[in-house]
């Protein structure tokens, strides 16, 4: 993956995850997401970590109930 396909690989997947089952939840990533690449510039790899941020709420991701960790745990699944 080259660096500018992070954030978008990242969207995709948090998209996947929150979007229907957590619609609000969807819109604050999206809030964050769009804050940080607005800071960000080129800084592909600190949007892609805005756009998961959050991930770990997703039902389909939840584990432990820690967020951080379940959100954790599923990315390091899909490298």
């Amino acid at each position: 993956m080259n660096r500018m396909e992070h954030a978008s690989w990242a969207r995709d997947l948090a998209r996947q995850l929150l979007e229907r089952p957590l619609p609000r939840r969807w819109a604050h990533t999206q809030g964050v997401a769009g804050r940080a690449e607005s800071l960000a510039g080129e800084a592909d790899l600190l949007a892609a970590a805005a756009w998961l941020h959050d991930i770990g709420y997703s039902p389909e991701v939840v584990d432990t109930g820690f967020h951080p960790l379940d959100g954790a745990r599923r990315v390091r699944c899909l490298r």
